[in-house]
């Protein structure tokens, strides 16, 4: 066994030790994962990776790196052909003209399947089962400087506007106070809440002025039924200081029927994004939802929450910019292929002859 890979095994077995210890209480998994001995296995890893890649490329150097390029324009092709043709299909919902929404999904989807094959087939005819396995340990420590650069110098804070399009934001604050430029503008126009259309009820016992003990009515027609009882939904009333229709069941003890708030579905931010397009302005109207952030300038801003404030809806977002979010997301993807592609490809002739 060589020194390497015997070191690569201690540096493997001291990593899954730090996971484990950060899953601990009393530890604390900021502090591990983020420690300087997490830090310095890192460092180890991804030079063992890029050494281990160097090592068993030797001799095909060359032709590992352009197969790695013509892989990487394979996968471009593949998100030209998801992401662009989804565009043009968004333009046709949009208002534009279907036969021009029609004609930019033809396109998009068209030059997304010239590029995937032929850079796929430039990288069949380069790749070997050999170089796929070195391609695994590249991708693992081009993963890792992602993950660092991430580490190092990601900001995360969030940002708080009025969704009636009053205020425009052109910065962030971190907690630190450092006021950093988003490089465009954005503002929220308005905002958009939907529930869903069932409508429950809830019978309280009050117990020193306080509700308990809830039990959850069951809706027949016009009827709230809780066992043998049954009460007219017409009884329920609105009144000055509650937000749901309640009513006051007699009796001793005391109770009421409230009828709970309809469960939120989705919200919706209609933003204004000012940004600028090879020197040019650019002005663009987006929807930000939930899990559906907006990205410009290398910032991604997500929808977290809204408040209500004097009549005013306060939309909650988090604007995060990751500077090595490509590199870690290329590296993932790259560990995919290449062990798929090591797994199956045609073994060599020396290794049918081991």
């Amino acid at each position: 066994m060589s020194s390497a890979l015997k070191l690569s095994i201690m540096a493997l077995g001291a990593a899954c030790v730090l996971l484990l210890a950060g899953g601990f209480p009393l530890m604390g998994a900021p502090e591990v994962y983020r420690g300087g001995a997490m830090l310095l296995l890192g460092l180890v890893s991804t030079l063992l990776c890029l050494w281990g890649a160097w090592r068993i490329a030797a001799g095909q150097r060359v032709r590992l790196l352009f197969g790695l390029v013509f892989l990487f324009f394979a996968v471009i092709g593949l998100v030209m052909l998801g992401s662009y043709a989804s565009q043009g299909f968004a333009f046709a919902q949009q208002g534009g003209p279907m036969w021009m929404g029609a004609l930019a999904m033809f396109c998009t989807a068209l030059s997304g399947v010239v590029f995937f094959v032929v850079f796929g087939y430039l990288t069949y005819r380069v790749m070997t089962r050999r170089l796929w396995l070195a391609g695994i340990h590249a991708a693992l420590a081009l993963l890792a400087i992602g993950v660092y650069v991430d580490y190092k110098y990601e900001v995360r804070t969030m940002l708080a506007l009025p969704a009636d399009g009053t205020v425009t934001a052109d910065s962030v604050r971190t907690r630190a106070g450092e006021v950093l430029p988003l490089g465009f503008t954005l503002k929220v126009e308005s905002f958009a809440v939907s529930h869903y259309d069932n409508v429950s009820y809830t019978l309280y016992t009050m117990e020193q002025g306080r509700p308990v003990h809830p039990v959850q009515l069951e809706g027949q027609g016009d009827k709230l039924v809780a066992g043998d009882e049954s009460w007219d939904k017409n009884l329920l009333k609105t009144a000055p200081g509650m937000q749901q229709p309640f009513y006051l069941v007699p009796g001793n003890p005391p109770r009421v029927i409230l009828q709970n708030p309809p469960a939120v579905k989705d919200y919706c931010a209609n933003c204004v994004v000012n940004t600028d397009h090879r020197g040019r302005p650019e002005q663009r109207r987006q929807q930000l939802r939930v899990n559906e952030p907006i990205s410009c300038k290398g910032w991604l801003i997500s929808l977290v929450s809204y408040d209500e404030h004097h009549g005013r809806t306060l939309v909650r977002m988090q604007a995060r910019r990751a500077p090595g979010r490509i590199a870690a997301l290329s590296g993932m993807v790259g560990i995919i292929i290449c062990s798929a592609c090591w797994c199956w490809w045609k073994k060599e002739e020396t290794e049918v002859a081991a």
